[in-house]
């Protein structure tokens, strides 16, 4: 992975669990990551962006509970930052992977 990115992350990123609730906190945002990564390498998927989608996956928690897999997908989007190491279209892509994580969710 990039150096940066996982700098990114690990300093902007994964400390905004600690605001969440129990069940979201830091070890959970980790778990999700060594899950991803590893189902990533049995399809090669581009591992920075998996890394991303699963670390910034329930940012939206600190706007809403109910619709914090939306939110996460604003967030994303407008993490002026991520253009650093995605396009458009990786950001776009690593955003509805945020907002699909409750795909059996019943809200919007």
């Amino acid at each position: 992975m990039t150096p940066s990115l996982v700098e990114y992350i690990e300093s902007e990123i994964i400390p905004r669990y600690a605001s969440f609730d129990k069940a979201h906190r830091e070890d959970h945002a980790r778990t999700v990551i060594d899950r991803a990564m590893a189902m990533g390498e049995a399809y090669g998927i581009d591992e920075d962006m998996l890394y991303a989608a699963a670390a910034c996956h329930d940012l939206g928690l600190a706007v809403d509970r109910k619709t914090h897999h939306l939110e996460s997908g604003r967030i994303i989007r407008a993490d002026a930052r991520l253009a650093e190491w995605f396009s458009p279209g990786q950001i776009e892509t690593i955003a509805q992977a945020a907002e699909d994580h409750r795909a059996a969710a019943t809200t919007p």
